[in-house]
């Protein structure tokens, strides 16, 4: 065998074990899931008017391994739906009975999701991820939140707060109005004793009576002292991302300290 066939049988086996692998995890995998647990549609429930909400069940969802703060990619087996799978957080820590996606309304496919009927059967391929509390040795968690970027965020937040964790979550919106999770987050501060704190940050909201601005380098200097002793979490609109991950640096967390999430595979 002469070395330009060597080198011919070399890619065309990475070619084949690149083509099995891909078939392994993005369809045998998701298919063998579905056939275990039977996800469906349970019902919608609006969180704001561009958020919705999309409960999932399933046989024995205790087995579904999944963690706070990761991703699952989702089929649903419905007209208009079946051709396309996407990436969306989980915005509950799974508890073994439900999985939930909260989902905003940004472009052709999830401004569909409304149509959605329970009953959907649903292929899931995941979870994925690494933004989880695994990669948090610290005591203290600061949890920095932009929009929609809330989903993986209140996953977090619940799951840092009920490991005893003194966790403080900045969440920043245009207006109340578009603020999701308002509700959920005060009564897991009720529930937390103390472990968990909200600030809310809007910048285009002139009656707020509370933080007014962005989570920028002044904001974070003032509402969290102790920020070199707290492990950070972030999520958000990559304009907001960058922008406070520059403040942090600024502000000498180091950036092994630093984990974020952005929505793109």
């Amino acid at each position: 065998i002469n070395d330009h066939t060597a080198f011919k049988v070399f890619w065309l086996a990475l070619y084949a074990l690149v083509l099995m692998n891909v078939a392994a995890f993005r369809l045998v995998r998701p298919l063998a899931l579905y056939v275990r647990h039977r996800f469906t549609v349970d019902r919608l429930v609006p969180e704001s008017d561009d958020v919705i909400s999309v409960y999932i069940r399933g046989r024995n969802l205790a087995a579904f391994r999944a963690c706070a703060g990761q991703f699952v990619i989702v089929r649903f087996l419905a007209k208009g739906f079946r051709w396309e799978a996407h990436p969306f957080s989980l915005s509950l820590p799974p508890d073994g009975k439900v999985l939930r996606l909260s989902i905003k309304k940004l472009g052709d496919f999830t401004k569909r999701i409304p149509q959605l009927l329970p009953g959907t059967p649903v292929i899931i391929d995941g979870a994925h991820g690494v933004f989880t509390a695994a990669g948090s040795p610290a005591g203290r968690v600061l949890l920095i939140a932009g929009g929609i970027g809330i989903t993986p965020i209140r996953s977090l937040a619940e799951a840092f707060s009920r490991a005893g964790r003194d966790t403080l979550l900045l969440y920043g919106n245009r207006n109340v109005q578009g603020t999701v999770y308002r509700d959920e987050l005060e009564s897991l501060v009720h529930k937390s004793d103390g472990r968990l704190r909200v600030i809310h940050v809007l910048s285009n909201q002139p009656d707020w009576t509370g933080e007014k601005g962005y989570i920028d380098r002044d904001c974070l200097s003032r509402l969290v002292p102790d920020l070199s002793d707290r492990d950070v979490f972030l999520c958000g609109p990559p304009v907001m991302m960058d922008g406070v991950l520059r403040a942090l640096s600024a502000l000498g967390v180091k950036p092994s300290r630093i984990h974020h999430e952005r929505f793109a595979l």
